[in-house]
């Protein structure tokens, strides 16, 4: 529901009308428990950045966030039967490290959003809340742009839409948007750093791609 408020004044979203928890809870049963607000909407679009240094950005005057560190890992947990984890809770030291910050010093989150339980699973994994969790992680924060944990500040796939492999990169262009004050719906106020997470090909090994990319503000 909070992603959907954060889509609300998104022009590129697919879904603009605010959701209740009435209308999320009643809607149609897809495949239990799944209903049909946890389900993306395929549709066709397209992302894009640029990416050079810091000197030639500044050269040419254009806004900028900086890439403060990256993960990716494949095939993380072959043998897990159920898909409850991901590639980042391996990762995540290096992710955080190498960028200078901790989980606290994170302004937003720009998850991969093809089913909600997919985003409780990255919170859990890159360390917001520990495993087992992510529940009353949701129950205890407010996911709105002003919220108290900004999540998906464009409305993420579950409202814009699930633009195939562009889908991919959603929330890094969002997150470029927020740090660079150029967002198209609603700001975080003072963000310095988000983190925009990436998962793939869930159908083959208990999703064979895992990524994430932790950005700041240019002056951060």
């Amino acid at each position: 529901m909070a992603q959907r408020d954060n889509a609300l004044g998104y022009p590129h979203a697919l879904f603009k009308k605010k959701l209740s928890l009435d209308e999320y809870l009643d809607a149609r049963l897809i495949a239990d428990p799944i209903r049909l607000f946890d389900c993306v909407m395929p549709c066709a679009g397209a992302e894009g950045f640029l990416v050079m240094t810091r000197q030639r950005a500044e050269a040419l005057g254009l806004p900028y966030a900086r890439v403060r560190s990256t993960c990716e890992r494949h095939n993380a947990f072959p043998d897990d039967p159920i898909q409850t984890r991901g590639g980042w809770v391996l990762d995540r030291e290096h992710l955080y490290g190498a960028a200078g910050v901790e989980p606290s010093d994170i302004d937003f989150v720009e998850t991969y959003d093809d089913y909600p339980v997919m985003s409780v699973i990255q919170l859990e994994d890159l360390g917001f809340c520990r495993p087992g969790e992510g529940p009353e992680f949701i129950r205890r924060h407010s996911f709105s742009t002003d919220g108290t944990f900004p999540i998906n500040t464009s409305g993420g796939q579950l409202s814009v839409g699930q633009a195939g492999c562009a889908a991919g990169f959603l929330g890094l262009v969002e997150a470029i948007r927020q740090l660079t004050g150029r967002n198209l719906a609603r700001p975080v106020a003072d963000a310095r750093f988000g983190i925009a997470v990436g998962f793939g090909m869930i159908t083959y090994d208990r999703g064979l791609c895992s990524g994430a990319a932790i950005l700041s503000r240019a002056n951060a």
